[in-house]
């Protein structure tokens, strides 16, 4: 029964870790981008903040990937934390294809110094940890 019942888990896990994969961000250089958020998607298997960053271009229209509504809560989230027009700053792993505008978001920080972890510590994984389908 053991060995069922460990089997089952596997074939229910396995999917789920092959899915949270970073492969697509740069998990060894952090990096910082603040706009203004033009919507927050609360959502499973992951949340998502669209932000309007001012650039010398204009206002360049960024995705920021965040976890699931479920473990952003665990985190102290609710859908209500953040509104269209918050100012945001978020620090994260940036896409590593550079034409993409896009962020793996740990941490959210407000003007006024309050902060949302979207990690456990508001930090990358550690290399341990992290889940990968580039091999």
């Amino acid at each position: 029964m053991r060995v069922k019942s460990v089997a089952i888990w596997f074939a229910w896990v396995m999917p789920l870790l092959a899915h949270h994969s970073t492969a697509a961000f740069d998990m060894t250089q952090p990096s910082t981008v603040s706009g203004v958020v033009s919507k927050f998607l609360w959502a499973n298997p992951h949340s998502y903040i669209d932000l309007d960053v001012a650039s010398d271009k204009g206002v360049e229209h960024w995705r920021l990937e965040i976890e699931a509504a479920n473990l952003l809560r665990r985190y102290g989230w609710t859908k209500d934390s953040l509104k269209t027009g918050d100012k945001i700053s978020c620090m994260g792993a940036r896409a590593k294809d550079p034409a993409t505008l896009a962020q793996k978001c740990f941490t959210v920080e407000f003007p006024d110094g309050r902060k949302l972890m979207a990690t456990p510590a508001g930090e990358p994984p550690e290399p341990s940890a992290r889940h990968r389908s580039d091999h």
